[in-house]
């Protein structure tokens, strides 16, 4: 719960402090809605997921940023709901044409905290960035290791929209039970002219097939931009993704 309420109090701050800190940072704060078909061995459910989420880059100095992240997700999966909250610190170094560093993260669900660490790179060739995220994590009272990588591409067909697709691998290794998940999936997002406001989407498909298990999610959301355009914040570090982007499947 200290965590659920820390998530929410730093992205309702990011969310009023967004035109303040528009000259010195870049990030974003978003909404959006999503749909996923679960399928369990012979059983199949299906529920929606509503989340808010926020980042900011902040240069530090001349080569350095540290990048705060966050989210609040409600979701209702038919047997009743649920709510998670994540948080993400990174600290990064952009020489020319790439970005490197690491980060630090924390996840709550259903009473349980994930806490993660890692690293990730990228790499800018022209109006394509590469990503590469690699890290672990433990879920504590379920004496629980998790370890994630996933590469991500980024084309920018202009400043002010981008495609993306990327692949993800996590196992999990609970006491004598030991799981592996693979992710894969595609998304967009469009920045409108003259304006902070993109809307955005995607597509998900997971499995582990330990577990007889597949997901596919459908995503669509509304996100305010501060700082810079979509490439901008890109290229800035707003975007890093963090223990979310391995481990937000197992949430």
């Amino acid at each position: 719960m200290k965590l659920h309420l820390f998530v929410t109090a730093a992205l309702a701050a990011v969310s009023i402090s967004a035109p303040a800190f528009a000259a010195d940072a870049v990030g974003s704060v978003g909404l959006s809605a999503a749909h996923t078909e679960l399928d369990l061995g012979a059983v199949s459910a299906d529920g929606e997921a509503y989340t808010l989420d926020g980042s900011v880059a902040l240069q530090t100095a001349p080569n350095w940023t540290v990048t705060l992240g966050g989210a609040v997700v409600s979701a209702d999966a038919g047997a009743g709901d649920d709510t998670t909250a994540a948080g993400d610190v990174a600290l990064t170094y952009a020489g020319s044409d790439w970005r490197a560093g690491g980060f630090v993260g924390a996840g709550e669900s259903s009473g349980e905290t994930l806490w993660a660490v890692g690293g990730v790179a990228q790499k800018h060739i022209g109006d394509v960035t590469l990503v590469g995220t690699v890290g672990y994590g433990k879920v504590d009272g379920l004496d629980a290791d998790l370890w994630g990588a996933r590469g991500d591409v980024r084309y920018f067909v202009s400043d002010t929209f981008r495609i993306n697709g990327g692949v993800g691998v996590a196992r999990i290794d609970a006491g004598g039970a030991d799981a592996d998940l693979w992710t894969i999936g595609a998304g967009a997002e469009y920045q409108f002219a003259g304006t902070p406001w993109s809307v955005f989407g995607g597509v998900d498909h997971s499995e582990a097939s330990d577990l007889d298990l597949t997901a596919d999610t459908v995503k669509i959301g509304l996100r305010f931009g501060f700082g810079g355009d979509l490439k901008a914040r890109d290229r800035s570090g707003a975007d890093l993704g963090g223990a979310s982007a391995l481990f937000g499947a197992l949430q």
